[in-house]
């Protein structure tokens, strides 16, 4: 055998030797690397909701979600907290109403499916009323009341049992409506957002009832004398009550807050009797107790 043959047996005997087992070797630690680098892209399984207003929490469900991944909506990273293995907990942020790619990284090289999230409008909320009732004729400049409340915008309308009504936006906080004409008993009042969103109803009482604020004697005349009724909730109609009797001849209705009653005395000696008024809907007053012949 000459020598060049001899040569070639040699180096492929080193070959097998020193050569095949860092090839092997190379081609072992380059396949971990790329197992390793498969396994630490974390994965997302599903968004609980899947939309949500801001500040509302959303639950996410993945895996590989260890400390140091990082949680993005859109470009803007979103602090999050752990709940139990394989989910993590987040607010919805401060966005614009849209929809929105959340997604899990680690680094450049390493990072999750995207899915997208709805970001809904800001549900208004009424939290009082001032005030929370008036009377039934209270005059149109006296009928303002302000919603107190959250997430409300100049394009927020108010509904009045469900019909739209003329309204002033104060700010996100605040707005002003004049209650329109309606019949005694209770209302409801909402807010709208441009969305559709709609505040829970509040109860809003319009008080039909007559009160009696105070009775005086106006002018005297020969047989009779006025008795002035001064109060609330007069209507065209109402009509005073003496000791329980009604008095269906002698009034004079002024408006809703004055009656003029012309009383012809039953004796020269003051007595006390207790005067109601009564509307034609059958709503009575307060007793009020005077002194008159």
């Amino acid at each position: 055998m000459g020598l060049g043959k001899l040569t070639n047996i040699y180096c492929i005997a080193l070959m097998a030797v020193f050569i095949m087992p860092l090839s092997m070797a190379w081609c072992e630690t380059n396949a971990k690397a790329v197992e390793n680098e498969a396994d630490c892209s974390p994965h997302i399984f599903s968004l609980i909701p899947n939309q949500g207003e801001p500040a509302s929490p959303i639950t996410l469900y993945g895996k590989n979600l260890s400390v140091g991944v990082n949680l993005y909506m859109g470009e803007k990273g979103i602090p999050y907290s752990f709940t139990t293995e394989g989910a993590i907990s987040f607010e919805v942020p401060k966005f614009e109403v849209g929809s929105y790619p959340v997604y899990l990284r680690y680094n450049e090289n390493c990072e999750s499916e995207k899915i997208n999230l709805k970001v809904t409008e800001r549900k208004p909320v009424i939290s009082t009323l001032i005030p929370n009732q008036i009377y039934y004729c209270t005059p149109s400049k006296d009928r303002v009341v302000l919603l107190k409340g959250d997430n409300f915008s100049k394009e927020t309308k108010v509904l009045f049992d469900e019909v739209v009504v003329g309204s002033e936006f104060l700010n996100n906080k605040a707005i002003e409506i004049k209650v329109p004409q309606a019949n005694s008993g209770l209302h409801h009042l909402q807010v709208i957002n441009p969305g559709g969103t709609k505040s829970l109803a509040y109860n809003f009482y319009i008080e039909g009832r007559p009160v009696i604020y105070n009775i005086s004697v106006g002018i005297i005349y020969k047989g009779h004398y006025e008795l002035l009724v001064e109060g609330e909730n007069f209507l065209w109609g109402s009509l005073p009550l003496v000791e329980g009797k009604r008095v269906d001849s002698g009034v004079t209705y002024q408006g809703c807050n004055v009656l003029v009653y012309d009383r012809a005395p039953e004796s020269d000696l003051p007595s006390e009797l207790s005067i109601q008024v009564v509307n034609p809907d059958g709503l009575r007053s307060n007793l009020f107790y005077l002194a008159i012949p």
